[in-house]
């Protein structure tokens, strides 16, 4: 799923819902790692409530550019220095504790050979990827923080927002100044199955404008603090991973540079009478317990199951190494299929 730097006056104009700046201003600076803390640097408001000029006044120091690049495959050195065979994606991020650690998308730092973080005042910095997630599109980097005046955001309790709830998302497609969507929350507790076969859940949903490359960046409430972090999914909705679930997502990661979690390998769609599968993955363990694309199922050890995060919810229950049994409706006729359950890996591809 961003370090800031000294802050000066900034003007802050609302125009049409959105919020657009060309320098940021300060906020207080913190220390601590999200393992020991949890929480991050108090803004210490006066007031409950903050205008969106508000909060982008004091939030807009810690949110950053990320640039990741990677060398297709046959690519040689002397070619990615000269930008042929040069894969780039970009997104936004935002500083999270005091000792250097960046929060962004997943799917910003997929399978990157070098990460770039440019900060609103001009620096900008390598950065080391120390884990991710693709079931909540969420990663960790680490900037080095010399010369780096680090202003981290907190993180706030979305399990207390409702649908309805004024926000501001804010990112840095550009490297050079933070830019903001104001909106409202349209929905909790939502959906998205990515490409690459994962379904992310409980999102929160919402109208304010998410524009590329501004993923990853911090959605704040009324009180300043991050109640998500943006993650453009599907057809281009707006959507945001809760700050509840970042919180443990993120010390995980810090502590372990992965989630770990049991995996079956599969791709697959709501079908008749179960989950039809579109793919399983290439030595995964659905592929090695025979299964194929067209097979439906419609039970795991017994529990039926009409959808894939339902199917996928049950596997999660499990631990790797159990050996659960699905029950199979395939041209050939019915049965079950046993599958040990192995570690999901930190990629999956798509396909």
């Amino acid at each position: 799923m961003t370090r800031r730097q000294l802050a000066v006056p900034v003007v802050a104009a609302l125009l049409g819902g959105a919020v657009t700046a060309a320098a940021m201003t300060a906020g207080t600076g913190g220390t601590g790692t999200i393992a020991r803390e949890r929480g991050l640097l108090a803004l210490d408001t006066s007031s409950e409530q903050m205008t969106p000029g508000e909060i982008y006044e004091r939030a807009a120091p810690a949110v950053v550019a990320i640039r990741a690049s990677t060398v297709q495959a046959g690519a040689t050195a002397f070619q990615s220095d000269a930008g042929s065979d040069l894969n780039v994606s970009s997104g936004s991020g935002f500083v999270f504790d005091g000792d250097g650690r960046v929060v962004t998308n997943a799917h910003v730092v997929n399978g990157v050979t070098a990460v770039q973080v440019t900060f609103s005042d001009g620096h900008s910095v390598p950065a080391e990827v120390v884990g991710k997630d693709e079931e909540t599109d969420l990663a960790v980097l680490l900037v080095p923080t010399e010369g780096l005046d680090l202003r981290p955001l907190e993180l706030g309790d979305s399990d207390a927002v409702q649908t309805g709830d004024r926000v501001v998302a804010i990112g840095n497609p550009t490297g050079f100044s933070a830019t903001a969507g104001t909106g409202r929350i349209s929905g909790a507790g939502r959906q998205v199955q990515t490409p690459g076969g994962y379904v992310i859940d409980g999102l929160l949903e919402t109208d304010a404008v998410i524009e590329p490359a501004t993923s990853g960046g911090p959605l704040l409430g009324t009180d300043g603090r991050v109640v998500g972090i943006t993650s453009r999914l599907g057809d281009g909705t707006g959507f945001a991973v809760p700050a509840n679930v970042a919180r443990d997502i993120l010390g995980q990661l810090e502590e372990s540079h992965k989630i770990i979690r049991p995996w079956l390998g599969i791709r697959g769609h709501a079908g008749e009478g179960g989950v039809e599968l579109d793919g399983v993955h290439s030595g995964g363990p659905a592929e090695l317990a025979g299964l194929h694309p067209g097979d439906v199922v419609t039970a795991i050890d017994g529990t039926p199951v009409s959808t894939l995060p339902e199917l996928l919810d049950q596997v999660e229950q499990r631990a790797i190494g159990d050996t659960v049994t699905l029950h199979v409706i395939r041209s050939a006729g019915v049965g079950d299929v046993m599958i040990r359950l192995e570690e999901r890996p930190s990629t999956v591809p798509a396909g």
